[in-house]
């Protein structure tokens, strides 16, 4: 049964029992910020069961992608020795959302099963929680599955949680048994002969602190079967890597690599390579870049792994890049949306190759040292210390030091690593506290602000808080404004958010007037409101009239829409991998940080510009709209991994143009944005491209400043407007072509006579050199003109100069001579007169030192320097 029959019977059987089919999330928790990545299915639906939120369906069924890299279900280091560890895998999973329980439960998986899948009754087996009788007893009796196949298994088995406090329950679990090709069929003394396929979470209690379980008022199923394993048991293979899910990839990684996926050897390397290139093509998909921390070093270390397994297979060069592509040929009939990021996604692959192979240029040469050090040692141990800079500065893997030291039976001090580890995170983590933010404010959390700003301006608003100096206080006079931040009931104030800047403006009341200079969230939700008390007293209860800046939020609502259409355009005109990976909005600019793996053609970029001023033109209508976050997205709306998203979010939409998740402050109608340019494009890391732009009155003034300048241009050189970029290039190429002229010149006048010097060379030993001072000359001409002696005479040059107050010294070799005398050894000894230092190769050398006041005494040592190392 095929990956395409096995997705669609697990689907259309909840769909015909009334579940709701719900998308795949992203891998990366939009709304989630204690997950790395989505880990389960259940995921998305964590809200719903918390009963922090409601959806308009009460049974639900989603196939989720899925991430895991560590943990108790997952060690990375394991997948692709192990048949059934991965890190990117497929969770099948149905829900219920205080609808049916247990006995459904139960009766959909047996059904679905025996009866859909084909499963044999006689060879499953199940575990119960064994304390849940309940479960027991629906297994044997509703079901009819033997006493004998029914186990009772503890806690750390059958007894799933959330967390250390919340929702959590009993499980039970379905195994398939393999048979006697995999030993005795006895499940605890070999449990390798049974396969679990599918584990059922009864929902019904609630952990407080203390570890007291209640019952929840509304028990809930979630259930997991892993896509990979059912596969493998359903196309009658012994392991994930055999199905149709892997296979495809592994023969395109053999042929990549030019082996045999039937030698043993290869087994192993091929298996790391295929899940690795899952995970990868997986992950750039949905927007996660390689990084030296959180999600991007994942997926850096990730791509380093699999690399390294192609080295074992004499694959030194990169090839993962290519390889995305058969990730891409097997999964798009299911997630379309790899193909629109597919060329994204192998050139972010190579890029990374690419610097890989760099790091371990540099490494290889420091670990050999550190290997040959540890041969010598009479423990045969690289200290973990060492290892731990390597990694560090080097940037060279751990796990790669380990295979190499295990070739030649040397030990890793992993202790010593892990303690060195330790104590870099300790530093950093000091250095993160003296630089960072204040500590919070005190009683902040308790404390609420209601937004009001969509609809108007003004507000009358009850002051609820008050912090002078980042301390609480009573009341405020004005002669304490230093540092004030006063916080509100309610605001029309936009706290800075979503690359948003937040608002400025004042408010009043009979008693007392201030400026808001800046408005910020808290983490709770209050907004603070930056201020300076320009007269009168301000008391906690007090009620104020509240005024925001219009020109300020205007400007900033022009750049904000800008945004979007920008958005919008670079997806239309560069493809549909672009996303959003950072952006800053003010009134007098915006920035835009965007997913894209080279520089924008001035084609693209005109392109851009000329759509985002279409839109201007046709002067469409902006609309908001508040609803589920789940519909928003099923609906096409776009959300960015690094935005924390509530259950009910603000969709901001131009029409057949752009839709995003948006919590900003937005115009009315394209039309009043007026105009938009772009100033700049530029990269700020790898993949990740940045645009700086301007609109409505930013951008009149940036234009007409550009268009003041040229004009001020064809005035100067009495040129015409379609005449003076011509001009300007034909001046500058004349410029050049003189100022070579005159370079030429000037070498030629300060050249010394090379007929004098050479006559001014002594006799060494059986060695020809010259010891020279030329005050004219730089570092160039000097070591031009070495070269040029040395051949003449067949021998040696020792020459100096002053270059930017400083001394150069050029010392060149016949090649002959390298043997008796070595420029690098030499020039370290000459350099030690003018308290310099320097190097070079044995024929040539360089150093700097002390500016030369006086020559004489300098050419006499160097002359009794060559005497000892020549006669």
């Amino acid at each position: 049964m095929k990956q395409a029959e096995i997705r669609e019977k697990f689907t259309s059987f909840f769909q015909e029992h009334n579940h709701h089919k719900v998308l795949s999330a992203p891998l990366v928790p939009a709304r989630d910020p204690s997950l790395l990545f989505t880990n389960a299915g259940m995921n998305q639906f964590k809200s719903v069961f918390l009963q922090h939120e409601t959806r308009d369906y009460k049974r639900a069924v989603s196939i989720q992608k899925c991430m895991r890299v560590s943990g108790k279900h997952n060690d990375f280091d394991e997948v692709g020795r192990t048949a059934f560890h991965h890190t990117f895998f497929e969770m099948m999973g149905n829900f219920s959302f205080g609808d049916y329980f247990k006995e459904r439960a139960i009766e959909y998986a047996w059904e679905l099963l025996t009866q859909s899948y084909g499963f044999d009754p006689e060879r499953l087996w199940v575990s119960v929680f064994r304390e849940d009788d309940e479960a027991y007893r629906i297994w044997e009796k509703r079901i009819g599955v033997p006493a004998a196949r029914i186990l009772r298994l503890d806690e750390d088995d059958n007894f799933w949680q959330m967390g250390d406090t919340g929702p959590c329950g009993p499980c039970s679990e379905v195994h398939f048994d393999r048979g006697e090709a995999f030993g005795p069929m006895d499940f605890i003394a070999n449990p390798s002969r049974f396969v679990e396929i599918w584990n059922l979470v009864f929902m019904q209690f609630s952990r407080d602190a203390s570890g007291d379980l209640s019952p929840l008022p509304a028990p809930s199923i979630d259930t997991g079967m892993g896509m990979e394993r059912l596969a493998s048991l359903l196309q009658g293979v012994s392991g994930n890597y055999e199905t149709d899910l892997f296979q495809p990839i592994i023969k395109s990684a053999a042929q990549l690599v030019n082996v045999d996926p039937g030698k043993p050897e290869n087994r192993i390397p091929l298996n790391v390579v295929a899940d690795h290139i899952r995970a990868l093509t997986f992950l750039i998909s949905d927007g996660v870049l390689p990084s030296n921390d959180g999600r991007g070093y994942v997926l850096r270390r990730i791509l380093r792994r699999a690399s390294r397994h192609g080295r074992t297979m004499g694959q030194d060069s990169p090839f993962l890049h290519r390889l995305s592509q058969s990730v891409i040929t097997t999964m798009k009939p299911f997630y379309p949306e790899l193909e629109f990021s597919s060329d994204f996604i192998s050139r972010v692959i190579l890029s990374e190759e690419e610097r890989f192979n760099q790091t371990l240029a540099r490494g290889l040469k420091r670990f050999d040292e550190l290997l040959n050090v540890a041969l010598e040692n009479p423990e045969k141990k690289i200290p973990g210390k060492d290892l731990f800079k390597l990694s560090d500065t080097y940037g060279f893997p751990l796990d790669f030091a380990v295979d190499l030291a295990r070739e030649k039976d040397v030990a890793i001090d992993y202790d010593g690593f892990k303690a060195s580890l330790e104590h870099q995170r300790n530093l950093s983590r000091s250095n993160r506290q003296a630089h960072g933010q204040a500590a919070p404010l005190e009683g902040i959390t308790s404390l609420s602000t209601t937004f009001s700003g969509y609809d108007g301006l003004e507000d009358s608003a009850i002051v609820t808080g008050i912090y002078v100096d980042n301390a609480p206080a009573e009341s405020v006079g004005a002669d304490e404004t230093e540092n004030l931040i006063l916080v509100f009931d309610r605001s029309p104030f936009y706290a800075e958010g979503g690359g948003q800047v937040g608002d400025i403006g004042t408010g009043h009341s009979q008693e007392a007037y201030f400026e808001i200079t800046d408005t910020r969230k808290a983490a709770g939700g209050a907004f603070l409101h930056h201020a300076r008390l320009l007269r009168g007293e301000i008391s906690t209860g007090n009620r104020m009239r509240l005024q925001v800046n219009r020109e300020h939020r205007k400007d900033t609502a022009v750049h904000h829409t800008s945004t979007h259409l920008l958005h919008a355009a670079l997806r239309e005109t560069l493809g549909l991998h672009v996303k959003q990976a950072g952006s800053y909005v003010g009134p007098e600019k915006l920035r835009f940080d965007f997913t894209h793996y080279q520089a924008l053609t001035e084609k693209e970029i005109t392109a851009i510009e000329i759509m985002v001023n279409q839109k201007i033109r046709e002067n469409t209508q902006i609309s908001s709209r508040v609803e589920e976050y789940e519909t928003a997205i099923s609906q096409g709306a776009l959300a960015f991994f690094d935005e924390k998203y509530s259950d009910v979010v603000r969709v901001i939409t131009v029409e057949d143009f752009s839709t995003e998740l948006c919590g900003g402050t937005h115009l009315e109608a394209t039309g009043e944005i007026g105009i938009f340019k772009i100033i700049s494009e530029s990269s700020i890391s790898s993949g990740i491209r940045r645009i700086e732009a301007l609109s409505g009155g930013p951008a009149f003034a940036h234009i007409q400043f550009q268009l003041h300048q040229i004009q001020k241009l064809q005035h100067y050189f009495h040129q015409l407007p379609e005449h003076i970029v011509d001009h300007l290039v034909n001046l500058d190429q004349k410029v050049r072509k003189l100022k070579r002229k005159l370079e030429s010149l000037v070498t030629r006048q300060n050249k010394p006579d090379i007929e004098k010097t050479v006559a001014k060379s002594r006799r060494i030993g059986n060695a020809e050199a010259i010891v020279e001072f030329f005050g004219d000359l730089d570092r160039k001409q000097l070591s031009n003109l070495a070269d040029e002696l040395k051949k003449r005479i067949q021998g040696l040059a020792i020459l100096f100069a002053n270059v930017n107050g400083k001394s150069a010294i050029t010392i060149s070799v016949s090649r002959e001579l390298t043997d008796t005398v070595s420029a690098n050894d030499l020039i370290r000894e000459v350099s030690g007169i003018l308290d310099g230092s320097g190097g070079g190769r044995p024929d040539f050398a360089q150093a700097g030192g002390n500016r030369i006041e006086e020559f004489s005494p300098i050419r006499d040592r160097v002359l009794e320097i060559l005497k000892n190392r020549l006669q």
